[in-house]
C-alpha cells in the first residue's frame, strides 16, 4: 500500500511549514539517516517571483533545509530552468539558501548517459546517482500538454538546457513524451516526494499564462506516481486521464490517503488544451490549431524562437510560427515570460472536443 500524506498549509509562514512538513513526514513514517548526502530538485521553470506560483515556493525548501540540518545532511540543491537557470535560481529565491546547501546549475554538472527502455538514451546530471536520496519537491500546476505538472513531470527538469528541446522534438507526441517522464522517474528514483500546493497554478500553465490558486496544501509520498495520482484527483482531474499517471501500473485503491486529504477536492481551471490529444483520431480531419501571439504583451525577448525544438517560431522583429512546421509542444506558451504566447483553436475543433469530453464524462 503506497502512503500519501495531504496536509492543510494556507501559508508560507515558515512556523506553519515546518509543522506541515513534519506532519507529513511522521504520517508516512518518513525517516532521514544521520550525515546523508542528499539532492533537492525543486521546480523552477522560469526566473520569477515566488508569488506567481509557478515554481517551489523557496520557504518550503528551506524548513526542509533545517530539518535535513538536524540530520547533519550534505544538502544539494538542483535543476535546469527552461530558460536562464543562472537567473531563475537568483529571481526564485534559491540562491538565498546557499548557508544550508550547496546550489548547482545541472548544465554546469559532469553528465551521464542511461539507458532507458523504450525510449534509449539519455543525459542526465551524473550528481543525481551520487547521492544517497533524491527528494523531488515539485510544485501543484496544471499544464497545457500534459494536464497537470506534479512530481513526475518536475523530473523533466534534470534534463540539461537544450537537450530539453531535443527531447521534445524526439518524443513529440503526449504518449512518447509521458513515456520519456515514466522512464526519467525509473532511472532517478525519487524516494521523497513532495508536492507545494500551498498556492497551485491553475488554467493555461505551467508559466506565465497561469493563474496562482489557493490550494492550501502539502502532498508527501515516498511514491512520485502515488502522488500524483492523489494530487491530480485533488485538483479536479480524473487521475486516469493524465498520460503519466497510466505510465505508473498503480491503482488507486493501492494508494492510502493519510491526513486531510480525503475529502479535499479542488477545483482548478483546466488548461484550453486539456484532453485535445483524447480524441485524435477525429481531429486530424479538422483544421489544424495555430500557435498565436499578443503583440500588446510581447517584449521582443526571442526566448520562444530559441526554445522551439523545430525553429518553427521566427522573428522579424514580433514572433510568428510556421504552423505547418509546428509540432505543437507547447514549449514556446511555457516559456514566454510574459504570457504572450497562446495556441488559437478555430471554432469547428473546439466544439468537437467539448463534444469528445462531454461523451466520456458519460
Amino acid at each position: 500500500m503506497h502512503k500519501v500524506s495531504v496536509i492543510k498549509c494556507n501559508s508560507y509562514k515558515k512556523e506553519i511549514v515546518k509543522k506541515a512538513l513534519k506532519e507529513s513526514l511522521n504520517l508516512i513514517n518518513f525517516k532521514f539517516h544521520k550525515g546523508m548526502k542528499i539532492l533537492i530538485k525543486p521546480n523552477l521553470l522560469l526566473p520569477c517571483k515566488p508569488e506567481k506560483a509557478i515554481t517551489t515556493h523557496p520557504v518550503i525548501i528551506e524548513e526542509l533545509c533545517k530539518i535535513l540540518s538536524k540530520h547533519k545532511a550534505e544538502i544539494h540543491i538542483g535543476d535546469s530552468a527552461s530558460n536562464n537557470t543562472n537567473l531563475a535560481l537568483e529571481v526564485c529565491g534559491i540562491r538565498g539558501l546557499e548557508k544550508y546547501a550547496k546550489i548547482i546549475n545541472f548544465e554546469s554538472e559532469e553528465q551521464k548517459i542511461v539507458q532507458i527502455d523504450k525510449v534509449g538514451k539519455v543525459l542526465l546530471p551524473k550528481i543525481l546517482f551520487d547521492v544517497d536520496l533524491v527528494i523531488n519537491l515539485a510544485k501543484m500546476k496544471t499544464h497545457s500538454l500534459t494536464g497537470v505538472t506534479l512530481c513526475i513531470k518536475n523530473l523533466y527538469g534534470c534534463i540539461p538546457g537544450r537537450l530539453k528541446e531535443e527531447y521534445h522534438r524526439k518524443f513529440a507526441s503526449l504518449n512518447d513524451f509521458s513515456k520519456l517522464l515514466a522512464g526519467l522517474h525509473e532511472k532517478i528514483l525519487p524516494e521523497l516526494n513532495i508536492i507545494d500546493g500551498v498556492i497551485g497554478l491553475e488554467g493555461d500553465g505551467p508559466g506565465a499564462l497561469g493563474k496562482p490558486k489557493n490550494s492550501g496544501l502539502i502532498i508527501v509520498s515516498r511514491n512520485a506516481f502515488a502522488a500524483d495520482v492523489i494530487a491530480s484527483e485533488i485538483m479536479g482531474f480524473s487521475s486516469e486521464r493524465i498520460c503519466t499517471n497510466k505510465f505508473s501500473g498503480l491503482k488507486k485503491e493501492n494508494i492510502e490517503v493519510l491526513g486531510d486529504g480525503k475529502n479535499i477536492k479542488l477545483n482548478f481551471k483546466k488548461p484550453k488544451t486539456q484532453y485535445i490529444h483524447f480524441f485524435m483520431p477525429l481531429s486530424k480531419f479538422l483544421p489544424k490549431s495555430q500557435i498565436k501571439f499578443e503583440k500588446q504583451k510581447c517584449k521582443l525577448c526571442g526566448i520562444c524562437a530559441k526554445k522551439c525544438p523545430l525553429k518553427a517560431i521566427s522573428l522579424s522583429p514580433f514572433p510568428s510560427c510556421n504552423n505547418k512546421t509546428c509540432i505543437q509542444c507547447l514549449c514556446c506558451i511555457e516559456v514566454c515570460p510574459n504570457g504572450a504566447v497562446y495556441l488559437c483553436e478555430p471554432w469547428i475543433r473546439q466544439a468537437a472536443k467539448n463534444i469528445a469530453n462531454s461523451l466520456s464524462k458519460t
